[in-house]
């Protein structure tokens, strides 16, 4: 994905991320019902690697195939016993056998519950082939269907070789943006330009029991005492608790400073995170009014930071060289008002395709929406000058308008906003009281108003 940014209406934002493609070994490969994939799976945040078998796809041999089978009171394609990948050679000569651990069935039946079976006409679309085997990334695969658990009798196989080229493609992001009377460790205010730069991969390693992980969140200035300058390098491990709730722990090493490294310090941590229980909002958090389909994110975090550099100024005492603190904090960025739709004569407010006779209407998605942040630093060997423990809330709101779906934007604008057209325009007007851990601290406290624009890369 690619976001273009204008911040404070003057500067050109320029976000480049990461694309995470499905793999396969050419570009026939595909248009075959059969690919390599790897993803994090959700919510033991597991790397996994997979075969994705695309049933629907017609016409195809195996379409025709599954449709044949499923009145065989025997065959499951639920079942891994039917499937066999193997690892080939070039000459397509098997060399070992990978083992299927697991059959998921992706999507829900037309009463809405998940499928159990194949049920023919392409129902389900997709089966991934859970892989307990490790796979290198020169492997080459073959997958093969069987109308029997004994594996005699073959239906389908992938006509061509799969092979995972990679796991994942790390993001990337790079804003440029100019800061007006931006506060200094001086304590005097200068204009200044800024240079926003991100990095994450979240899948250094395809398979294993841990999520490890690495990132970079940097902010250079054209003035060495800008209070919001920082670098941070993070590399840590992650896993869920439990298999069937998103609640992530997280073990990291930070390095981080401001960009002349007058302040730098070593950070481990600690994180527990989770999405509370959804399923009692269901009524009063997605409807006509207010739609927030994911829940917030708490999140709690000990940190041990040992500090190697300090910049000791009038206005930023000298802090602990070996410090713990506690950070507690709550984001939640999937709320949006649908009655704005209308109140804000928003034209397309829902699909443009209409949904089936036996599905509900979807509610809008794209009307005024808002994002918030908020969490709070709690410092024990920190001393305030009156000797109590050292406290440091903070936050930030955005209130976000798209305009894609603006009357005037989609009479006058058609060249963002077509049916085709995958670029998303929305206006972004945030406000932050923040709190800058990597330069002892700091406070600012900054409005901020951008277009930006989401590019769904293809």
């Amino acid at each position: 994905m690619t976001r273009i940014q204008l911040a404070n209406c003057a500067s050109l934002l320029l976000v480049l991320a990461g694309v995470v493609l499905t793999q396969s070994s050419s570009p026939a490969a595909a248009q075959t019902p059969y690919s390599a994939v790897t993803y994090i799976r959700y919510p033991s945040l597991q790397p996994v690697s997979a075969i994705d078998i695309s049933t629907g796809l017609f016409p195809s041999d195996l379409y025709d195939a599954i449709e044949k089978e499923k009145n065989n009171p025997k065959w499951n394609c639920a079942v891994p016993g039917f499937y066999k990948v193997a690892v080939v050679d070039k000459t397509g000569k098997i060399l070992r056998n990978l083992t299927v651990e697991e059959v998921v069935l992706m999507g829900n039946d037309p009463s809405g519950a998940r499928f159990t079976k194949c049920q023919g006409h392409g129902l389900p679309g997709e089966i991934q082939l859970i892989l307990s085997s490790d796979v290198d990334s020169n492997d080459l695969l073959k997958v093969f269907i069987y109308e029997d658990t004994d594996q005699k009798t073959q239906i389908s196989t992938s006509t061509q070789t799969l092979q995972f080229t990679a796991s994942s493609f790390p993001a990337f992001t790079i804003t440029p943006q100019a800061a007006p009377a931006e506060a200094l460790n001086n304590g005097e205010t200068r204009d200044v330009g800024q240079l926003n730069v991100t990095f994450s991969d979240s899948n250094l390693v395809k398979r294993g029991p841990l999520n490890v992980y690495a990132k970079s969140t940097d902010l250079f200035s054209t003035d060495g005492k800008d209070a919001k300058s920082a670098m941070s390098f993070t590399g840590g491990i992650q896993r869920g608790l439990f298999p069937r709730w998103y609640s992530p722990w997280q073990l990291q090493e930070t390095l981080q400073g401001n960009q002349t490294a007058k302040n730098l310090s070593a950070v481990t941590s600690f994180r527990l995170s989770a999405d509370p229980p959804w399923l009692w909002t269901r009524s009063f958090l997605n409807n006509k009014t207010i739609l927030a389909p994911l829940p917030p994110e708490p999140s709690i975090a000990n940190l041990y930071t040992h500090r190697l550099n300090q910049l000791v100024t009038e206005k930023t005492p000298l802090l602990a060289q070996d410090d713990y603190s506690l950070n507690p904090s709550f984001s939640w960025d999937t709320i949006s008002f649908p009655f704005t739709c209308k109140l804000l004569f928003w034209e397309r407010s829902v699909a443009l395709t209409p949904p089936a006779a036996d599905q509900p209407t979807p509610l809008p998605t794209t009307c005024l929406g808002t994002e918030i942040d908020l969490g709070l630093w709690y410092l024990p060997l920190d001393l305030t000058a009156s000797k109590s423990q050292r406290v440091e809330g903070y936050g930030d709101i955005s209130i976000l308008i798209p305009l894609t779906d603006f009357a005037v934007a989609s009479k006058q604008l058609t060249y963002v906003t077509g049916g085709s057209n995958s670029t998303k325009f929305q206006l972004r007007i945030k406000y932050a009281d923040a709190v800058n851990a990597t330069n002892n601290y700091a406070r600012t406290k900054q409005w901020t108003v951008g277009i930006e624009a989401l590019i769904a890369a293809k």
